[in-house]
């Protein structure tokens, strides 16, 4: 299948299964590059679980299993010459739950950094300073970095979970509901954020909140059941949709 020079991200013909039972249906998809794309869906449709095929985090989980291809940068990255911790550097995760580490708020952000090599005192504090800045958590916390990071409230925990994910400068952010165990005023920080690195990072965003993905996404996805009924531009998805499914899933009529 042709894809644009513009897609980042590429998956062909995507069937996914946990042991016996097939949780995706042929999804086939371009996500374009520098663009905010939002997966909607009700709870069980794989939304998540094909966000988790982009940088192979199902890997971990016994019996998945993966027909078709994932490309990203025009590569394969199922290919068995594939480096997965390369993967997982240029394409970054922050989870449902913010999920610190039990150590301080300078080594959650270096952490990565760390594994990748980097132990200059001096580098990592250039990094960790610029990550910080970048998620909108340096001015809170930039006089504390020597805390425990379990510390933080939760919508502070999230923001360091996306610092700690920028500091290994990645291509492509992964967020699976970045927001949802959040209070209104951290959800928003949360949307300020996707806003403000709109542009720079290819992100990908799972919600089941539509309202935030017509408000911070530029392409839209609607899964059911495993498939992907729908792709397009949000304003169109969300106002004129091609496929009674997605009109229906949108007005409430269910899910």
């Amino acid at each position: 299948m042709p894809h644009s020079t513009t897609s980042h991200i590429v998956a062909q013909d995507l069937n996914f299964y946990y042991g016996n039972t097939q949780a995706l249906f042929g999804v086939s998809i371009e996500l374009q590059r520098s663009k905010v794309t939002a997966f909607i869906g009700p709870s069980g449709c794989g939304k998540s679980t094909f966000l988790r095929t982009l940088n192979r985090m199902n890997d971990i989980i016994d019996g998945a299993r993966l027909e078709g291809k994932v490309l990203v940068d025009g590569k394969d990255i199922y290919e068995s010459s594939s480096n997965v911790m390369d993967l997982r550097r240029k394409v970054g995760m922050v989870f449902q739950k913010s999920n610190p580490f039990p150590k301080s708020i300078f080594e959650n952000v270096a952490y990565g950094l760390r594994i990748h090599g980097e132990n200059n005192r001096k580098k990592l504090e250039e990094h960790v300073e610029a990550s910080l800045i970048r998620s909108g958590l340096w001015e809170e916390v930039k006089d504390r970095l020597e805390h425990n990071a379990m510390g933080l409230s939760g919508g502070q925990q999230q923001r360091l979970c996306i610092a700690r994910a920028l500091a290994v400068n990645p291509e492509v952010l992964l967020m699976d509901e970045p927001a949802s165990a959040l209070d209104p005023r951290s959800t928003a920080r949360i949307e300020d954020l996707i806003s403000e690195l709109r542009g720079e990072y290819t992100i990908v965003i799972v919600t089941h909140n539509m309202q935030q993905a017509a408000r911070v996404s530029d392409d839209t996805a609607f899964f059911y059941e495993g498939k992907l009924i729908e792709f397009g531009r949000t304003k169109t998805i969300f106002t004129k949709p091609g496929e009674k499914q997605t009109e229906d899933y949108i007005t409430g009529r269910f899910g």
